[in-house]
């Protein structure tokens, strides 16, 4: 009756009329000394491990979850008390240090547990999802100074910053050969690291690296692991998921070749949800510029909402001469500067859009008109304007469009500041126009000439005064105006 013990809860210990440690010492008593799979999450100590351990020496399954009062000490006098443990969870236990010890509680355990099988080790900077008890995703710990000048993280092709370290991995190598399962989330470890452990696990069939962002698994030593590994998660893999779920090594392998085949990078869409309380501009940075480089030069569309910089655009235009489509939403990172510097590398664009918070001037859009002579559409709308110059009149863009983009079939000014002129010229300068959006430009009024002739020759026209329900909602324009 009491074999299993399982004291899964919430972790809202204080709301909570029992105290957990007291029942679970019961239910260990209850045992008789016949337990053999306990799961302990948020109130395990060294004192009650010790209880346990005592009373229950045939232990087989040990699972840790956020124990935060569990030591490295209290681990390792654990471990020596239980020969017969096949699987050991730690996941989430801040005083385990693995760092600190350099590995000595790891190499405890292997050395005291000869019959382990499985090892879950889960690192302290990231959590579990409320829905998803097994689900891991980044803690509200993880955070770092955004900006090339501060950490250089893109060289490295991880999110944020991260010590290289392999104590682990040669604490697994050197004293648990026989292993078959093999969890690692969140560790820190090295391209050396990971080879250790699979010289010297010749058993293992499953593995998960899950958020190593250290490792680089591109090359010969990740078709290795391809190959090898029967249940296999890359560092960029999806987090959803409980435990280790059966995949095939002929799927694993299959589609790991098929994402590394250019050609599935042609289209990169990272659109998202601009959420200031879990904005993580790193770490979708990241993926875009991973993304980009496995195109490896067939890129042809791209679409960037909420995170983009200066830096990723030169990325991007060193990598992708053949781009025809390229969308810029939110991304006030992105400079007038930053985009003129390489607006002339993108000679086959044909698709623009343009919707930022930061003024992009005339001379930069005169310079996309010229160095883009196949434009055929082009987006260029504000997120929102202030009172100042909400009427300023300014019809220096509409000039450099009418100037230097008359290819142009769809055009698109959202709260643009230009007047009946920079309209006409617009007008007499791109004959190909079939549709034009001027919803919230102001400074219009189409009552006379020029609205009869935008009447009649536009095809699809939206005037200023129109609504902007149906308006792309991943703009994020403010509702105000």
């Amino acid at each position: 009756m009491w074999r299993t013990i399982d004291m899964r809860n919430d972790g809202d210990l204080k709301a909570m009329e029992y105290d957990l440690e007291i029942m679970c010492r019961h239910a260990v008593d209850l045992s008789r000394g016949e337990l053999v799979d306990i799961n302990i999450e948020h109130f395990g100590t060294d004192q009650l491990l010790q209880y346990i351990t005592d009373g229950a020496r045939g232990i087989r399954r040990l699972r840790l979850l956020s124990c935060k009062s569990v030591s490295d000490e209290g681990l390792v006098k654990v471990a020596q008390k239980l020969p017969l443990l096949e699987e050991l969870d730690i996941s989430l236990c801040g005083k385990i240090s693995h760092v600190a010890l350099e590995g000595i509680p790891l190499e405890v355990v292997g050395r005291s547990c000869p019959l382990l099988k499985s090892l879950k080790l889960n690192k302290e900077w990231c959590r579990f999802s409320n829905d998803e008890p097994y689900a891991y995703h980044f803690g509200p710990r993880c955070s770092c100074h955004f900006g090339r000048e501060k950490y250089s993280y893109q060289e490295k092709r991880i999110p944020f910053p991260l010590k290289e370290y392999d104590g682990d991995a040669l604490a697994i190598a050197g004293t648990m050969g026989g292993l078959r399962h093999l969890q690692l989330f969140g560790n820190k470890l090295t391209n050396d690291g990971l080879r250790y452990i699979l010289d010297s696990c010749p058993h293992l069939c499953s593995l998960d690296l899950r958020h190593c962002f250290i490792l680089n698994l591109d090359g010969e030593l990740g078709r290795f692991c391809a190959e090898r590994i029967e249940n296999l998660w890359l560092p960029h893999d999806s987090t959803e998921g409980k435990g280790f779920v059966a995949r095939s090594e002929k799927s694993v392998s299959k589609w790991f070749y098929i994402c590394k085949d250019p050609l599935m990078w042609r289209t990169i869409d990272m659109h998202n949800e601009l959420n200031v309380s879990n904005y993580r501009p790193f770490y979708l940075h990241d993926l875009c510029e991973e993304a980009i480089r496995r195109s490896c030069g067939n890129l042809v569309d791209i679409n960037v909402e909420n995170f983009g910089t200066n830096f990723l655009l030169e990325y991007l235009a060193d990598r992708a001469k053949g781009l025809k489509r390229l969308r810029l939403v939110g991304s006030h990172r992105i400079t007038d500067e930053g985009f003129r510097k390489v607006a002339s590398e993108f000679s086959l664009l044909e698709d623009l859009d343009i919707t930022l918070d930061k003024d992009i001037s005339h001379e930069t859009i005169a310079l996309v008109g010229r160095s883009c002579p196949l434009l055929k559409s082009f987006k260029f709308n504000k997120q929102w304007f202030i009172d100042d110059c909400k009427k300023a009149e300014r019809d220096d863009c509409a000039f450099a469009i009418a100037r230097n983009m008359q290819g142009l079939h769809h055009l698109m000014l959202f709260r643009n500041q230009l007047t009946n002129k920079g309209l006409s010229a617009i007008l007499d300068g791109c004959p190909h126009l079939e549709s034009l959006d001027l919803r919230q430009c102001f400074n219009l009024t189409l009552g006379g000439k020029v609205g009869r002739r935008c009447a009649d020759r536009i095809q699809k026209l939206r005037l200023p005064q129109d609504s902007i329900r149906d308006i792309d909602p991943s703009y994020n324009l403010d509702p105000k105006w």
